[in-house]
């Protein structure tokens, strides 16, 4: 008997390049490793990129991140032979929720990189890394079957009273409450941007979804940098050369490649099962590769949103 023609436009509900987690084998050491990496890494991001403005501005450093990255993505899914992997019949429409994830993507960008001109790399760690908790939220908004509990109330509540105590002293910590506020616009349009795609794209490959983002946003952030002095770009050192190579090859490429590997075995809440750990890992990093200094406020706040970010994922492990 044949099947029923599917209505142009209308979504797949699987494809065989999608990643399907198997049978969950506990925590390997492959996962637990994975999941370290994953963590160390992301969390090691604000101190990489607060490095990097001694020479540049936020628009030279994300339309070189942006270069970097595509070409890195491209030669890894030519090399890989990764099949195209759609949402939707419908090319138009699947173009169309691929631009739309761009530019949501390198809208929350702009906040982020702009905000961590303004403050300390420490407070950005923290205040991004609620993107957990927003999503939470999103989810019961627009996501079937997701509700907020009680457990997930609490950490939503813990998770602000971290940010509050983070905004408590911007001045104080080297930080503008201007400056805050952008990075926690960003840590909320990252969030928007993972519900889009869990609702919109959820069987389209995560690294053809992440060049599409870097596409649009490489010329965009190189015509925006002609309208600053040397177009953006007053120094190029090791940091700056650092900064590119790690933001657009490591965290923006490769990182999203090997998460895409682990999506391969493991469900997503078995992967981020030490993701609650990243705010402190961008705490300790910027003290380490920055110098920083840490008061009071933001490490009891970089707690606080641990706290709640572990609430928040908890459930789902």
């Amino acid at each position: 008997m044949r099947a029923a023609p599917r209505v142009r436009g209308e979504r797949l509900n699987s494809h065989p390049a999608s990643p399907k987690p198997s049978a969950d084998s506990g925590m390997t050491l492959e996962l637990v490793l994975g999941s370290l990496l994953l963590t160390t890494v992301w969390g090691m991001a604000q101190p990489v990129i607060k490095g990097a403005y001694a020479g540049v501005t936020p628009y030279a450093m994300i339309w070189m991140r942006c270069c970097a990255g595509v070409l890195t993505l491209t030669l890894y899914r030519l090399l890989m032979r990764i099949p195209e992997s759609v949402t939707y019949h419908d090319p138009w429409r699947e173009k169309g929720h691929r631009i739309l994830n761009a530019c949501m993507h390198n809208a929350y960008v702009w906040f982020l990189y702009q905000g961590m001109f303004g403050t300390a790399a420490a407070r950005a760690s923290v205040l991004l890394y609620t993107q957990p908790v927003w999503v939470m939220l999103l989810s019961a908004l627009f996501l079937t079957g997701e509700r907020i509990t009680l457990v997930r109330a609490l950490g939503f509540a813990t998770a602000m009273a971290g940010t509050v105590t983070v905004f408590s002293n911007s001045l104080e910590a080297g930080g503008s409450m201007q400056a805050d506020f952008f990075i926690l616009i960003a840590a909320a349009g990252w969030a928007t941007q993972s519900i889009h795609y869990r609702r919109y794209l959820s069987n389209s490959d995560v690294t053809s979804i992440a060049r599409w983002s870097m596409l649009i946003g490489a010329p965009t952030y190189f015509l925006l940098s002609f309208s600053q002095p040397d177009f953006g770009i007053t120094h190029i050192g090791g940091p700056q050369i650092f900064a590119v190579i790690y933001m657009g090859v490591i965290a923006s490429a490769l990182l999203l490649a090997y998460w895409g590997h682990l999506l391969l075995r493991y469900s997503p809440a078995k992967i981020s099962v030490f993701f609650f750990m990243t705010p402190i890992v961008g705490v300790a990093g910027s003290a380490l590769y920055l110098g920083e200094q840490l008061g009071w406020h933001l490490l009891i706040g970089a707690a606080l949103t641990a706290t709640g970010v572990w609430l928040v994922t908890g459930e789902r492990r």
